[in-house]
């Protein structure tokens, strides 16, 4: 009777943790959705990133809280998810895309997008890049930028 009773204590812990590893185990390749993070092999990621107009640096209120969203990079698929939105506010194959690798330690990459022309994009890892001027090192980083675009060529993206 006592071996019993610890079977059925110990049972549920056991199902519990082989649902968890499934769970884990079915999402490992698929993009997160309320943070950030990216993997430069598998060549998914998501980012949070202001996407501008080129030339336009001057950081204002409407630029603090437009413009912001999650860049996201999942099957060879780019979308860009505004603050605020369920839904992309564009999606495109990254082989349609033109990136330019920033140069000397550039926190932004330019890209041209067939439905927007060319933008600038800041993609950074910290959700609270958007409380500093554009540009600036808090908040995002020479690395990541260079990885985002190694992902992008990565998917075709020239």
């Amino acid at each position: 009777m006592r071996v019993v009773s610890w079977i059925l204590m110990i049972a549920p812990v056991i199902l519990a943790l082989g649902f968890v590893r499934l769970v884990l185990r079915s999402n490992r390749n698929a993009p997160a959705t309320g943070s950030a993070g990216y993997d430069v092999a598998t060549g998914t990621g998501v980012w949070f990133a202001q996407v501008r107009a080129p030339g336009s640096r001057i950081t204002t209120l409407h630029s603090m809280a437009s413009n912001w969203g999650q860049l996201r990079v999942y099957g060879g698929q780019v979308s860009f998810v505004p603050d605020g939105s369920q839904a992309p506010a564009w999606t495109i194959p990254a082989n349609q895309m033109r990136v330019q690798r920033p140069s000397g330690m550039a926190t932004s990459f330019r890209a041209e997008l067939p439905q927007l022309g060319e933008v600038t994009i800041e993609p950074s890892t910290n959700k609270m890049a958007r409380w500093r001027s554009a540009g600036s090192w808090a908040g995002s980083n020479y690395r990541t930028t260079q990885d985002v675009v190694t992902i992008l060529q990565g998917w075709g993206a020239h």
